[in-house]
């Protein structure tokens, strides 16, 4: 786990804990143990920590805190940290760490103990444990002050912001950057520059101004009013940081150790950590563990309008070489414009380096002719989701493309086996599902039909992780997974708008609840006429859905379409999506009441709430019955990551089981009885199923 040598009087210790290195116990035992030897041994002036030349850790190992069972074992993991790292930081020799990569959490605690810090140019730092809904309990709410003063510190702790290796120099956070390959030379440089150790708890030289140590809480609180009271954490770390800096760092560090266990003992940071765990094992398909994948090189992605661009944006971004095309050469001068301006944006944000944005624009290129399509390796239909479009785009692609490329299409609702059918080797087409906007969403539904081969599932699922999203691999059906709980919890709420429930306070029960964004809202910003579209093809799969609401079927015929269109349920001013109240909504929606023969109603923000979640808790259960993903955790993962599902209620079937079935069953019996079949709960959910559920067949 731990690499002990000695050259020219120093002591080198090297994680080494592939894939990650990542902390555990046992490693925290062999650091201790390593440091104490070093000390002991005469001959040695110093101590450098290091990974290799591209990583040095990724933090503890969060598995830990999933194994707590009470308060007091939590408290007692957070001590095992902080008392390992205190050894490091009182080590009477120097110690250095020399980093490379991404250096998160407690890897970068680890670093703070060390009395100087060296890193490889393109290393990051940052603390993401308020991500997970815990703190950092290893001293990192007591050092990072010290180190970089508190304004700093309090906004990494409670952004995860990342911070850059020129961005950590000038903080103060590391004492030199270097060339990779130069990592343990300019470490044994630093040390050999300073003869006494230097113990970052005992400096006071960046928190010392007490005006501007109060701006700086006061702006912290500030920023964490509006969070939600389940959320802990963020509290727990201005509570953790302020007592280190007005008492003393043993009381900070107590804190540190009582906020972990506080944090653990909620739910919402338990579904937050069953999520993160969740969403690794998303990509990982035992069927597929012996079989290779092909490498994809370079790609293609026909089709320009809004999918197509965010599908080839996401693939510059992620270093993929990508010819775009579409019949209309107007649609991809457009799509390279808006990319480039994607990019400058980011450049103008400091979020992203000139020559960064320069090299991703150089990947793209406008597909020439047959050439640059036949070159790709694997080759995205983004087409109108239209089944006679998509058919004639894939029959093209299967007469220009060499027998090994990879043919995929970003079909939503489509049933795979429908657009196969005609093409004449059927078995390299599949499904990736993006999703809007396909530069920013995390994750790619992976589809395969009963016949795609295994090569080209294996080969789908590694570039998606490539490109740095979350695969959920997932069998072919209508609508496939996400688009499977989205349509029918988007339709109730159309259907409460019908009922007399402001559109308003629709989506603003269901930010509530904890979404982002309203169903309205975002039903607005995808597109009434996909929504429409894809509503149409699920009705036909599932009967049992029936038919969209006649407000919105009224509002597409009337070409109110969403943003695109300026106006749909709600009115958009030029260049401007902020939803603003519709005047012909209302109209719509009177018109509607007034031929049902039914009055405006008052519909309570829980029955909105309950209604809308339970519809799509109870489709999600049709699809877990069906056999449709891999295991229940990918329905969770793909909830939170694809729609937007609350991360701390662990995604729609954790927070189902939370509630618990027998009660998830009668409510939605109970809303059978008033609203029809759609409400009526699947046979899985009647049997009330164990946590053991069938995955993939």
């Amino acid at each position: 786990m731990l690499q002990y040598s000695v050259s020219d009087r120093l002591c080198i210790l090297q994680l080494d804990c592939p894939p990650l290195n990542t902390i555990t116990r046992a490693l925290l035992e062999d650091l201790r143990a390593a440091v104490r030897r070093a000390n002991a041994q005469g001959d040695i002036g110093g101590i450098i920590i290091t990974g290799d030349a591209h990583h040095f850790s990724a933090g503890a190992d969060i598995g830990l805190f999933r194994e707590v069972a009470s308060a007091a074992e939590a408290i007692r993991t957070s001590q095992l940290f902080q008392r390992a790292f205190q050894e490091v930081e009182d080590s009477a020799k120097p110690v250095a760490a020399a980093m490379a990569g991404r250096v998160m959490g407690g890897a970068l605690e680890l670093a703070l103990a060390c009395h100087f810090r060296v890193c490889a140019k393109g290393t990051t730092f940052n603390m993401p444990e308020v991500n997970l809904g815990i703190n950092p309990g290893a001293g990192g709410t007591q050092r990072l002050p010290r180190l970089v003063g508190l304004a700093t510190a309090l906004r990494m702790l409670l952004t995860a912001e990342a911070v850059e290796a020129a961005q950590a120099l000038a903080l103060g956070l590391v004492d030199a950057v270097c060339d990779g390959e130069l990592l343990l030379a300019t470490a044994r440089s630093v040390l050999q520059s300073h003869s006494l150790p230097c113990k970052t708890s005992l400096r006071t030289d960046r928190i010392q101004d007490a005006q501007a140590n109060a701006a700086a809480f006061c702006q912290a609180e500030k920023s964490v009013a509006g969070i939600r009271p389940e959320l802990i954490a963020p509290r727990k770390i201005i509570e953790a940081v302020r007592a280190g800096i007005e008492e003393s760092i043993p009381s900070g560090l107590r804190k540190e150790q009582e906020a972990v266990a506080q944090c653990l003992a909620t739910l919402a940071t338990q579904n937050k950590i069953y999520l993160f765990f969740a969403t690794r094992e998303a990509s990982k398909i035992p069927s597929l563990s012996e079989v290779p994948a092909a490498d994809i090189a370079r790609t293609a992605v026909i089709g320009m309008g809004t999918m197509g661009t965010g599908i080839a944006e996401a693939l510059v971004m992620a270093g993929v070489p990508v010819a775009v095309c579409d019949e209309n050469d107007l649609a991809v001068r457009k799509a390279i414009e808006r990319i480039r301006a994607s990019l400058q944006k980011r450049v103008a944000q400091g979020r992203l380096l000139p020559e960064r944005a320069d090299a991703m624009l150089s990947l793209l290129a406008p597909a020439s002719g047959r050439p640059d399509i036949a070159a790709a390796d694997l080759v995205i239909e983004s087409v109108f989701e239209d089944v006679a479009a998509k058919r004639s785009v894939l029959g093209h692609l299967e007469d220009v493309c060499r027998c090994g490329t990879i043919i995929a299409s970003n079909t939503s609702t489509i049933s795979l086996d429908v657009l196969a059918d005609g093409m004449k080797h059927p078995e390299r087409l599949i499904g990736m599902h993006f999703f809007n906007p396909a530069h920013r969403m995390p994750l790619v539904e992976i589809i395969r039909r009963e016949s795609t081969s295994p090569s080209v599932i294996a080969a789908a699922v590694q570039f998606a992780k490539r490109i740095r999203k979350t695969p959920v691999l997932v069998r072919n059906r209508e609508g496939f997974l996400v688009t499977r709980l989205f349509v029918p919890y988007v339709k109730e709420a159309f259907f409460l708008l019908e009922e007399g429930a402001e559109p308003a306070a629709i989506d603003r029960a269901l930010v509530e609840f904890g979404f982002p964004m309203g169903p309205l809202a975002l039903a607005d910003m995808a597109g009434l006429d996909i929504l429409a579209a894809s509503d149409r093809m699920l009705c036909r799969a599932f009967p049992r859905h029936g038919p969209v609401a006649a407000v919105a079927a009224r509002l597409v015929e009337r070409g109110c379409l969403g943003q695109k269109a300026g106006t749909g349920v709600y009115k958009y001013e030029p260049g401007d999506y902020t939803p603003y109240h519709s005047e012909l909504t209302d109209q719509i929606v009177a018109e509607v009441q007034r031929e049902a023969g039914r009055a405006a109603g008052c519909v309570p923000s829980d029955e909105i709430a309950e209604r809308l979640v339970l519809r799509m808790a109870n489709e999600a259960f049709f699809v877990l019955q069906e056999g449709i993903a891999q295991r229940e955790s990918d329905l969770d993962a793909a909830s939170v990551l694809g729609i937007g599902f609350p991360d701390f209620r662990g995604g729609v079937l954790r927070y189902a089981r939370d509630l618990g079935l027998d009660s998830v069953r009668r409510q939605l019996e109970r809303l059978a009885e008033r609203f029809g079949e759609r409400f009526a709960p699947c046979q899985l959910l009647r049997e009330s199923l164990s946590r053991e559920s069938p995955g993939v067949r």
